[in-house]
């Protein structure tokens, strides 16, 4: 630190030893006395030297606020040039924060944007089905009911989408036994587990701590997934270890497949081949389970089918 300040005071230094080789130039050119200079130096190094020490010591704070992690208090800042960086440095970060926080919001609204037009596109195929049965007649009644129901189960994960961004304010958790939940979310997708003549099984499960309307919509998710993928067969529902699977005989998962199977509008090769996937509902389980405390994981083989798996920091392991 010593030698910063000597390099930011050099030029003081330089005043000095000339101001000092110029009184011996002049005390020997005048045939003064030495002794004489001698003491006109001494009284003026006093005072000098003082100044000097105050100086240094608003240096050295200075310095040490420079080194710490804490804010600066311009408060403490008494050189004004040092000042004026200061308060240039505040003026340019605002400026950064503000330009980072408008490209963060457009880039927010770009991304909404563009899985409003994906899920635009996929909400499409259920309304131009229904479109269909509407037109022939006598109408099918119970087609026309699945396809409102897939129409309805959309909406629900559009306004979920966009309700997820308040999800901290919006979390009731309780105790929860996820035996009943997960019944209520098989009878609610009964229509589909009958119109491809798939068996559900439900085994023991436990009792948790979280919340049930975002629980259940994980589960709903899942359970509307394999379903997607499972042309016959079965789904199960257990316990395994901190754990609660949803297995399925479906088609599989490519391996190439498994590391992105979360991320937002990736439908992968399954999705895009059957045109059945927005990639939505994946991609909103992993973000509300996160917020939960949960960990969503998959393991799949293909033609063996997928097990999804959620994991509980907190259980009571019981049988119900």
């Amino acid at each position: 630190m010593m030698k910063a300040y000597c390099r930011s005071r050099w030029a003081i230094w330089l005043l000095l030893a000339t101001l000092l080789a110029t009184g011996f130039l002049a005390s020997w050119l005048l045939a003064n006395s030495f002794e004489i200079v001698l003491n006109m130096w001494f009284f003026a190094t006093v005072p000098l030297a003082v100044i000097v020490s105050i100086d240094y010591w608003r240096f050295r704070r200075e310095w040490q606020q420079l080194q710490d992690d804490h804010p600066i208090d311009p408060v403490q800042i008494t050189d004004p040039l040092s000042l004026a960086y200061y308060q240039k440095i505040q003026t340019l970060t605002q400026k950064l924060r503000t330009t980072r926080d408008t490209a963060h919001e457009q880039e927010q609204e770009q991304e909404t944007l563009d899985t409003l037009q994906l899920w635009t596109h996929q909400i499409k195929t259920p309304l131009t089905a229904l479109d269909l049965l509407l037109q022939v007649e006598p109408v099918n009644a119970k087609d026309a009911r699945l396809e409102i129901s897939k129409i309805d189960r959309y909406l629900a994960v559009m306004l979920n989408y966009l309700k997820l961004t308040t999800l901290n304010t919006d979390l009731v958790l309780t105790e929860l036994p996820l035996k009943p939940l997960v019944n209520e979310t098989v009878r609610d997708l009964a229509k589909l587990f009958i119109a491809k003549d798939l068996t559900v099984t439900v085994g023991p499960l436990p009792t948790v701590i979280s919340d049930s309307q975002w629980l259940h919509f994980i589960f709903e998710q899942l359970l509307t997934n394999a379903i997607k993928y499972t042309p016959h067969g079965s789904i199960k529902i257990y316990a395994k270890g901190d754990a609660v699977m949803v297995a399925d005989t479906g088609i599989g998962i490519l391996a190439e497949d498994l590391p992105r199977i979360f991320e937002q509008g990736y439908s992968g090769y399954n999705g895009r081949a059957n045109q059945k996937a927005s990639g939505l509902g994946l991609f909103l389980s992993k973000q509300i389970a996160e917020k939960l405390g949960l960990t969503l994981t998959v393991t799949s083989e293909i033609g063996q089918g997928s097990t999804f798996a959620i994991h509980f920091p907190q259980t009571r392991w019981q049988v119900e």
